[in-house]
């Protein structure tokens, strides 16, 4: 049960190389480094109000160094966007993808163009992809995987107005582990001092009004709602069913991350049919594990969010005509 195509789903519920490349031909500038970039604070702009993390217009908070005036190479736009979720193998599918002979990977993984850097347009995005080449007959194809597009709210109608043949690849991670995964993230980056148990509790309140006030100004960027979404991100059937209001069944491949990670070749065949790619198996792919965490989720915790998660994934399990086993 590793594959869910959309076009298996839509009858079940009709409501709805990895990172910079030195090698690559590739010129968009310098891709900024969204991490490093965030915190800068620009004198008189808007940010959150809860006295947590500032949320600064993109154009400023995540200046970047653009192409001199007198390039004007452009590549194509991508083929295909894995567009989540995070902490779910999205790196290590990337990585492993970009590696066959037909996928020419972009200037960095993750370009956040649909939901941070949407302002520097689509002659930006272009630049970041290289042109398409012909080899043996058959065309290159060429991609990006940014796992915040799924979580997003504004990220799916921009891809529809942008490439609206795309083909999207979501993977799915046990929302429990992938919640604790990302709470260690941020504790290790340095943006969560709570500790698990707290930080879960304070999500509904950390996260109030975030969503609303993104939909009300697509300029403004919530760190908030990026940051500390541990149990939001894991309601994955809401997710998925506003994805498919801009993009038909059969353009959506859902993975299992878990069967990504135990079962990688299984995995990866009907990825390359999805594509149109030519069968091919990496000589001995490197898949990253599940982290070493110095403190194990508390036995207690994982019951918890296990009952929460439970009404969540049924509908999931119902959306997708399979049970995950979560």
């Amino acid at each position: 049960m590793p594959i869910f195509p959309f076009n298996k789903v839509l009858g079940i519920a009709r409501e709805v190389k990895a990172f910079l490349n030195p090698k690559s031909s590739v010129a968009c500038g310098t891709v900024p480094d969204v991490e490093q970039h965030k915190d800068q604070t620009e004198p008189g702009k808007k940010t959150e109000s809860k006295g947590q993390v500032p949320s600064q217009p993109r154009n400023q908070v995540y200046a970047m160094e653009e192409r001199a005036e007198d390039e004007s190479e452009t590549g194509a736009l991508p083929d295909f966007v894995v567009i989540g979720a995070q902490k779910s193998g999205t790196t290590s599918f990337y990585h492993l993808l970009s590696q066959h002979p037909y996928v020419e990977p972009a200037a960095k993984k993750e370009l956040h163009f649909f939901d941070i850097f949407f302002d520097k347009g689509v002659e930006w995005y272009r630049r970041c992809f290289p042109e398409p080449k012909w080899r043996d007959g058959r065309r290159t194809i060429t991609g990006e995987a940014t796992p915040y597009y799924l979580f997003h709210p504004h990220a799916a109608k921009r891809m529809a107005e942008v490439i609206p043949q795309a083909r999207l690849i979501v993977l799915l991670r046990n929302p429990v582990d992938r919640a604790y995964s990302q709470y260690q993230q941020q504790l290790r980056r340095g943006f969560e001092t709570l500790k698990f148990e707290e930080a879960i509790e304070a999500e509904e309140t950390r996260l109030r009004g975030e969503r609303d006030q993104m939909l009300e100004d697509e300029h403004y960027v919530s760190l908030t709602y990026q940051r500390f979404s541990y149990l939001s991100r894991g309601i994955y059937v809401d997710q998925l069913l506003r994805w498919s209001k801009f993009f038909g069944a059969e353009q959506m491949l859902v993975l299992k991350s878990e069967d990504f990670f135990e079962r990688t070749p299984d995995t990866l065949k009907p990825v390359l049919h999805f594509l149109d790619l030519a069968d091919w198996e990496p000589e001995a792919p490197e898949i990253l594990k599940k982290g070493h965490y110095e403190q194990k989720m508390d036995p207690d915790t994982r019951r918890r969010l296990e009952d929460f998660f439970e009404p969540h994934n049924r509908r999931l399990y119902e959306y997708l005509g399979a049970d995950l086993g979560w």
